[in-house]
């Protein structure tokens, strides 16, 4: 018999990404890029997977890339909140990104 009252770890889901949206109010679009070997051909892969990530103070601008969280659902799309903003964007990056995601 196993003890119950045991409690588990639960694990914490961080992801870094950058951030191609702020057009809602506290909420951000993170784009995150994942590269991994395919199991089979051995090839070289890039995801990308865009986010909606609860920002309550509104701290974060297109261009910085960030850590978010997985939590609780926050709304119909948003389960992740902002960590922190690991590197603020520069003015030539937020014009560039605007143009990718514009396309």
């Amino acid at each position: 018999m196993t003890n119950k009252t045991e409690k588990t770890k639960r694990v914490e889901t961080v992801l870094t990404g950058v951030v191609v949206s702020t057009k809602t109010d506290k909420t951000i679009s993170v784009q995150v890029e994942r590269i991994f070997q395919h199991p089979v051909y051995n090839k070289i892969i890039r995801t990308k997977k865009k986010y909606l990530v609860h920002d309550e103070n509104k701290k974060s601008k297109v261009g910085d890339v960030v850590n978010i969280r997985m939590v609780r659902p926050i709304s119909k799309r948003k389960r992740w909140l902002l960590v922190d903003v690991l590197r603020a964007a520069q003015e030539k990056e937020m014009h560039t990104l605007e143009d990718e995601v514009a396309k």
